[in-house]
């Protein structure tokens, strides 16, 4: 299906919504799209949404408050991957009752395969770049290379490091000065290889 031109303001909506589902998972309001675009009634929202959904852009319920969705011909250009939280013990990291939440991020960011996401705590990587409430996209695997950055699962807590093997032995290590390498044992599950990150500014 070929997609039909947008005029200038339907592109500055449609761009404002994907933008929305991409660093938030969810879509605007009409509320929040005429706030954004100084439209005073939601009529005008709703005629330049009814123009997007009829150029095949979105599809629209109209029972929803956040009843946009992208059309099938562009949403395969975003992945939704699951927020990783507390980790409940002896489950697997992306069972249910571990994800938190869910982001969208541009498809052409990140790789194919499995995939989750974990928002940072604390300021252990700050050296690499990645500060407390970060984003880390993670490709799910058992294994790593050395100097691979990692999320690995310790005491139901899944952490983010550096993963450096050493005179025999394997430790996890921070990029901060004022926090200390971790040995792996037996109780410490790798959980996957860091691919990238993103970061809200608030």
């Amino acid at each position: 299906m070929v997609l039909l031109e947008l005029t200038d303001r339907q592109k500055e909506v449609y761009d404002f919504v994907r933008e929305c589902i991409l660093l938030n998972g969810a879509p605007p309001t009409l509320r929040e799209i005429g706030e954004e675009f100084g439209m005073s009634s939601t009529n005008a929202v709703r005629d330049v949404l009814a123009a997007l959904e009829r150029k095949g852009y979105i599809n629209r319920s109209e029972y929803k408050s956040r009843g946009i969705e992208l059309a099938d011909e562009v949403r395969a250009e975003v992945r939704v991957l699951p927020v990783v939280g507390r980790v409940a013990a002896g489950s697997p990291i992306l069972a249910v009752e571990n994800i938190d939440e869910h982001i969208a991020v541009d498809a052409r960011l990140v790789p194919s395969g499995l995939l989750f996401s974990l928002k940072v705590q604390g300021d252990s990587m700050h050296n690499a770049g990645i500060h407390d409430g970060d984003y880390v996209f993670v490709k799910s695997q058992k294994t790593a290379q050395p100097g691979d950055m990692v999320v690995a699962v310790i005491e139901d807590e899944a952490t983010v490091k550096w993963y450096r093997p050493r005179q025999g032995k394997l430790y996890l290590e921070p990029d901060n000065p004022d926090f200390k390498p971790i040995l792996v044992s037996r109780q410490a599950e790798l959980a996957g290889k860091v691919i990238g990150m993103m970061r809200r500014f608030r």
